[in-house]
């Protein structure tokens, strides 16, 4: 039974959509889905209706947690915090759901579900959520405030972005060319592949950076290559995959390329060939 007709047209329509039609009626007020699961089609039911709470009636309960108790009026931002639950809950991120426990969603559900299809009489749809799903839905609680946290992380993380790509554009050019290979300890070379030793890059470096910066600077490679503002840099890794690049990516965006470390060696000694 269902207090709502959009919400029984919608399960219906999601159920149609997979096949399964039954009786739909409405009595005094109540607008009531009636279906009798056989053995045969049980386990469609079973799986239509998990997929309907997982895709619709979840993000229905997050978003209303998001604009009540935490107080998220833009829907933009509800949203973003939406999709990294549900990346979450499709094992996308793993870095995140091992912060907490593993919700089992798939049995949470399917033995709510097949308690509804055993149940003989009438089931207020609301209710089944609310009090049938109350362990579920408090477990989704915890996938929800660590989602919260990565969504503020992530803000913070392109303000932090975007104020060096502020600072980068203001910046005159101090080294047109630059070389960096991206190992312990990291070194960086010029145009003409000489390496730049130790003092000739902390000579470069804007000491504002490291004072008077509104953001944390990695004294090692970010404020180096800031303080240089080159107009390409050629980066050598065996990981490209790691943070440190990603964030080398966001900030110099077209000027930076990023090679092998195996392909700086062999650049070097042709370099060296023909030089």
């Amino acid at each position: 039974m269902f207090k709502s007709i959009k919400e029984a047209i919608r399960l219906k329509s999601f159920l149609a959509n997979n096949g399964l039609q039954d009786s739909f009626q409405e009595k005094r007020g109540r607008f009531i889905y009636s279906f009798q699961p056989s053995g045969t089609n049980k386990d469609e039911y079973v799986s239509a209706l998990i997929q309907y709470i997982q895709t619709v009636k979840r993000n229905e309960w997050l978003d209303q947690v998001l604009q009540k108790k935490y107080k998220y009026e833009s829907e933009n931002e509800r949203h973003d915090i939406i999709e990294i639950v549900s990346e979450m809950f499709d094992g996308e991120r793993q870095e995140l759901t091992a912060l907490t426990d593993v919700i089992k969603e798939e049995i949470l559900l399917h033995e709510a579900i097949l308690d509804l299809l055993d149940f003989k009489g009438a089931v207020a749809f609301d209710s089944f959520l609310r009090f049938r799903l109350r362990e579920y839905f408090k477990q989704v609680t915890s996938y929800l405030g660590i989602a919260i946290d990565e969504y503020k992380m992530e803000q913070d993380y392109q303000i932090f972005i975007q104020t060096l790509r502020d600072y980068l554009r203001d910046r005159l050019t101090r080294q047109s060319i630059v070389h960096l290979i991206l190992e312990r300890p990291e070194t960086f070379y010029d145009e003409t592949l000489r390496e730049m030793k130790q003092e000739e890059v902390q000579g470069l470096l804007d000491p504002r950076l490291l004072s008077n910066h509104p953001v944390y600077v990695d004294s090692a490679v970010i404020a180096p290559l800031l303080s240089m503002a080159p107009n390409k840099i050629f980066l050598y890794t065996k990981h490209e995959d790691q943070p440190l690049v990603r964030t080398l990516k966001n900030i110099f965006e077209e000027r930076l390329v990023v090679f092998s470390t195996s392909y700086f060696y062999s650049l070097s000694n042709a370099y060296t060939r023909h030089s």
